[in-house]
């Protein structure tokens, strides 16, 4: 009876553990959009950048102040500006989906941003995370983390170096 009993309590473990639903994700329809989201930023290709997100998509990047998606593409272009190279390097960049208890789709990004500044070629690393929100194929909600201290240190001394150059020409 004991043998039955122990039989019939491990099939039904086998049983429920085989029809549970996957979670996690190394590859999926979501996970391509968010790498061609990347080849786009890096390629600077604007048009294919914005099509990726909803027309009510939600992004905050830094901050919990959420922010449109072309209010976003007007500060990437801003801090941009200053770069004369910029992109996620192909080492080190990791993708996963995960599928959430309300049965949200998300997926996760980590690569390293590589830029040179313009005005004095210094070479810029600057890790990045990304958490990006799908439905119906489109990222609906975005959070991006990375520290632009070095990068904003370097532009504002730049600044101050171009500013003391100008007041020694009018003197």
């Amino acid at each position: 009876m004991k043998k039955i009993l122990l039989i019939c309590l491990a099939t039904t473990f086998f049983i429920s553990c085989k029809n549970a639903e996957p979670r996690y994700f190394s590859s999926s329809p979501e996970i391509d959009v968010a790498k061609a989201h990347i080849k786009a930023y890096n390629e600077g290709d604007w048009t294919t950048w914005m099509s990726h997100y909803a027309d009510t998509a939600k992004l905050s990047h830094n901050t919990l102040d959420e922010s449109s998606a072309a209010e976003v593409l007007e500060g990437l272009k801003d801090l941009l500006a200053g770069a004369s190279s910029y992109g996620f390097t192909d080492k080190d960049i990791f993708y996963e989906m995960v599928v959430d208890d309300k049965a949200e789709k998300w997926v996760n990004f980590w690569g390293t941003w590589e830029g040179t500044i313009a005005a004095n070629n210094q070479k810029l690393t600057i890790p990045v995370h990304l958490t990006v929100q799908f439905a119906d194929g489109k990222i609906v909600e975005e959070h991006a983390y990375y520290d632009l201290s070095e990068y904003m240190a370097v532009m504002q001394k730049i600044e101050a170096e171009m500013e003391e150059v100008e007041e020694e020409m009018e003197n």
